[in-house]
């Protein structure tokens, strides 16, 4: 359970996440194409304002019908119509062609001078009435009044053909369903009479009952054989003899009593015979020898009666099984005649019940018969209206000129044009491929992240601060030492890689700010760091640090001079610099050198890490031959700005050449979106002077 449970929090979250990524996505959308919305709006506005130009004068008559539910007959009788489905019918009734088509052509036949307009007709119900409220629209007032007159008049009289016409087909309907009930009353009394002249009813009723009573003294018969069937089955022989069966079965002098008497007198006479002699034998053992002549008399009298009960006890046994015998052949008897008695029972009471149905066929016909006659008197709808349901309330008022809904109509354009807004900046976000976040980037590349920067507010023209010690901009410093933390615990096969480049794959990305920052936290961790403006095109770091331009590494690799002349000291401890120099003319052969190769592998060798800035992947060679002399390549990545075509594009040539590209950097990424979500919870820890009271701590 505590499994599941999980599971569901981690869906929850996720679709969370996922939430707030659209979201956020969808800000970024609406803040580059808010502009969309101009001439959207303005063309739904201006399409509503041509309407308006282009519409024809309207004008609007209205007027009421009572219509009720229900009709009322003399006999008390009332027929109402499903309230449910009422109103709603009576409504489509009013605006069917059938009702409009009457009344165009009672116009043409009542009044041909107006000449026939398109008309659309409105039918509403007045709250808790049965009063409807018809409106008729039309581009002619006179005609519009004349056309909503004659729908309500054509609908009343539609009605009342409709409710004249059912009552006929009702009449002739009931009329041919009495002819065939007659048919079938004469067609039932000719069948039961059939019956009756060949089924003598008393006697069928008299045999019925007597079958009823045989067949159950017969079964009683049955039940009583059976028990003592099963009386001599669980008798021993003894208890026969002794008498048993005779205590069981009565005194009524059947045939088992009768015969248990012929045997049991002699044998119990014998038994008490034997038990007696046996007695004496044990008596006068008590003081004679077993060879007196006495005891030797009663022995054999012993013996001879013994042989007496043996003979006895034989007979007893022939006579139980054949007294067994006797109730069987009885059992079988009795059972093939109550067979026959059910099967005459069955009979009579088969005929009897073939009486009842006839007679119950024959009843409910003639009912039926009754009812359809008095239905017959009561139905005449045209003289039994007890009141009118349909009348024309208030006819059509006269026409009025529709007021112009400008406020209404304009609204109508501003949602479209606000709809088809959204519907074009969707259609826009599904075909921008730009990378937003870093889980964006995640799902597209397999590459890791190495750093998230945050976008930092500056003015328009001027440089982005390079990051101090004890830099405010806290989620921009923390974002900073998180990249150099990755770099400082990243090992590729075993080694720690020292020299590596940051570039991107267009311009304006932010390469040259991360690199330049990314030194100085390297060099704040007391490495010795130098930064490395390879960049011969249009390098500008040395502006970032105040530094000179003049005698850079353009200048130490096409004159062959020494190292140091070109290494100036930033300001920072621990970091050097090394500018572009002048631009050269063939700057890709110059960073392809040997000269250059030289100048990494001493830069290596002096240094603990060596970050060079270099052109963009796409915008020149440059950077994707000389990556091939570094450890490897770290790629700026600028949120809501690179597209990701750009960024495979970029990965493809580095890889053909053979480059081993770190991860990437997601730069100017907003601090309200995904990446930073959790991050805006802990902007209080900020640094704070030591000598600080906890107060002032908590205010900075």
């Amino acid at each position: 359970m505590k499994e599941v449970a999980f599971e569901e929090q981690e869906q929850g979250a996720e679709w969370a996440e996922n939430f707030h990524a659209w979201f956020f996505r969808g800000k970024i959308l609406l803040k580059k194409y808010w502009w969309i919305f101009i001439p959207t709006l303005s063309l739904g506005l201006g399409f509503q304002a041509y309407e308006e130009m282009q519409r024809e004068p309207r004008y609007v008559s209205q007027g009421k019908m009572i219509v009720d539910s229900q009709v009322s007959f003399p006999n008390s009788q009332v027929i109402q119509d499903p309230l449910a489905y009422f109103w709603g019918t009576q409504s489509e009734l009013m605006r069917s062609p059938i009702v409009q088509n009457r009344a165009r052509d009672r116009l043409a036949a009542l009044r041909p001078e107006l000449k026939p307009i398109p008309i659309q007709l409105r039918v509403g119900q007045q709250p808790e009435t049965s009063i409807f409220v018809l409106s008729a629209e039309g581009g002619e007032p006179v005609f519009t009044r004349a056309f909503l007159d004659a729908c309500m008049q054509e609908y009343t009289n539609y009605k009342k053909e409709t409710r004249s016409n059912t009552s006929g087909r009702a009449l002739i309907k009931i009329k041919e369903e009495l002819m065939s009930l007659e048919s079938e009353i004469d067609q039932q009394e000719s069948a039961l009479v059939d019956f009756q002249k060949e089924n003598n009813l008393v006697f069928v009723k008299e045999e019925s009952d007597s079958a009823g009573y045989n067949l159950v003294k017969l079964k009683g018969n049955m039940a009583d054989l059976k028990t003592k069937y099963r009386m001599l089955e669980t008798l021993s022989l003894d208890q026969y003899l002794d008498g048993g069966i005779s205590n069981t079965v009565g005194e009524d002098g059947d045939l088992l009593s009768r015969s248990v008497q012929e045997i049991s007198p002699e044998y119990r006479q014998q038994k008490a015979i034997f038990d007696q002699l046996n007695a004496e034998k044990d008596e006068f053992s008590i003081y004679m020898k077993p060879r007196h002549p006495k005891i030797m008399s009663l022995s054999r009298e012993i013996e001879r009666t013994h042989n007496f009960l043996k003979i006895y006890r034989r007979q007893g046994l022939q006579k139980l099984e054949s007294q067994k015998s006797i109730l069987k052949i009885q059992i079988d008897n009795l059972a093939a005649l109550i067979t026959d008695v059910e099967l005459t029972a069955l009979d009579y009471s088969r005929r009897l019940a073939e009486y009842e149905r006839l007679q119950s066929q024959l009843n409910r016909s003639r009912n039926l018969y009754e009812n359809l006659l008095e239905t017959i008197q009561n139905l005449d709808l045209n003289e039994n209206f007890s009141q009118e349901t349909i009348a024309v309330f208030e006819n059509a008022s006269p026409a009025y000129a529709v007021p112009v809904q400008i406020g209404r109509n304009f609204a109508q354009g501003g949602v479209v044009g606000v709809i088809l807004g959204f519907g074009l900046i969707f259609l826009l976000g599904i075909l921008d491929n730009r990378v937003i976040s870093g889980e964006d980037l995640s799902r597209r590349f397999e590459l890791p992240i190495m750093g998230i920067i945050p976008f930092q507010k500056q003015a328009k023209k001027s440089r982005m601060e390079l990051l101090q010690p004890k830099d405010s901009r806290y989620l921009f410093a923390e974002a900073c030492r998180t990249l150099r933390s990755s770099i400082l615990f990243m090992e590729k096969d075993g080694v720690q890689p020292t020299s590596f480049i940051v570039t991107s794959a267009v311009p304006s990305e932010g390469k040259s700010t991360i690199s330049s920052n990314l030194s100085i936290t390297l060099a704040l961790t007391s490495s010795k760091t130098i930064l490395v403006d390879a960049d011969l095109r249009r390098g500008v770091l040395y502006k970032e640090f105040n530094l000179k331009k003049s005698i850079g590494l353009s200048e130490v690799i096409s004159n062959d001079l020494p190292l140091d002349d070109s290494i100036q000291k930033t300001g920072f401890e621990n970091l050097d610099f090394i500018s572009t120099g002048e631009f050269p003319e063939r700057p890709g052969e110059l960073l392809l050198s040997d000269r250059m190769g030289r100048i990494c592998q001493e830069l290596r060798e002096r240094y603990d890490y060596v970050v060079f800035d270099s052109a963009p992947v796409l915008a020149t060679e440059d950077t994707s031959s000389f990556a091939t002399r570094v450890d490897g390549v770290l790629f700026t990545v600028r949120s809501g700005y690179t597209q990701a075509r750009q960024v495979r594009s970029s990965l493809e040539r580095l890889q053909q050449r053979g480059v081993n590209v770190f991860g990437f950097i997601l730069n100017f990424v907003d601090t309200k979106g995904s990446d930073y979500y959790y991050y805006n919870k802990y902007q209080n820890y900020y640094y704070v002077d030591p000598g600080k009271t906890p107060v002032e701590k908590e205010k900075v």
